[in-house]
């Protein structure tokens, strides 16, 4: 247990699994009042009765695409914590393929998620970040895949590059603000969104197949990332703004 973010209050979207459970446990663990969200039931309630013993955690279910539910979801955040400090924008799929294979379904369904989605609960989170006052800060889950690019991942790719431009562009634009807006780009993560690689490979083959891909010779896990969105998000990080940290065990680095 640690203090890094003591009474601070976060809302981590796609919070039920994966990198998004990752932080929110790592944030419970330094000291934050959190509050999840997603669209499934279960895993939001599954990870809010595993952690709760770490500190207070509540969640709702909110479709990041749907501009009312996430208006809504963000009036209940402010109204369970008394504000939000820090914005975690996890939500995210993945849809691969190329510009032929890669049906307009398949591109609608990224964008939709991973950008519209970005840009609608930042958009309504806006105000209540405002009203914390300086040392507010936004932090958007990316991919190395928006600048290493690997093939058949088109949809996913650009919308993952889409989303670090954002970054940045919010970055400049609340820098006046004391909003701060960095983005974390993980290499390939332990996560369920790899199950559809595990099903073709199995479970062990995939690993394999992917501690090879990464300099450091191993696959990443939630709390590789939390750790570094804990320190995105803390006061040590107060003059970072509009920064893409790899998290990635040396992919970026070749």
């Amino acid at each position: 247990m640690g203090d890094k973010l003591k009474g601070k209050r976060a809302l981590i979207t796609g919070g039920g699994t994966g990198i998004g459970r990752g932080i929110a446990h790592a944030f419970l663990e330094q000291g934050a009042r959190v509050v999840i969200c997603g669209r499934r039931h279960g895993p939001l309630n599954e990870t809010a009765q595993d952690l709760k013993a770490a500190g207070e955690i509540h969640y709702i279910e909110c479709d990041v695409t749907d501009p009312e539910d996430v208006q809504a979801m963000v009036e209940k955040t402010d109204q369970l914590l008394g504000g939000i400090d820090i914005l975690i924008n996890n939500a995210g799929i993945y849809e691969g393929g190329n510009v032929e294979r890669a049906g307009l379904k398949q591109w609608d369904r990224a964008m939709s998620t991973n950008l519209r989605g970005l840009y609608i609960v930042t958009h309504a989170c806006m105000p209540i970040l405002r009203n914390a006052g300086r040392g507010a800060c936004v932090l958007n889950i990316s991919s190395t895949m928006a600048s290493h690019i690997e093939q058949e991942t088109l949809p996913y790719a650009v919308s993952k590059a889409g989303l670090e431009a954002f970054t940045r562009c919010c970055a400049i634009d609340y820098a006046g603000a004391g909003i701060r807006f960095n983005a974390i780009a993980p290499g390939v993560v332990d996560t369920p969104m790899q199950d559809f690689n595990k099903g073709e490979l199995g479970y062990q083959e995939w690993r394999t197949a992917m501690e090879h891909v990464h300099p450091l010779k191993a696959i990443g896990v939630p709390k590789d990332v939390a750790n570094a969105a804990v320190f995105l998000c803390s006061n040590d990080a107060d003059w970072i703004t509009g920064a893409i940290m790899p998290v990635d065990g040396g992919i970026t680095a070749v």
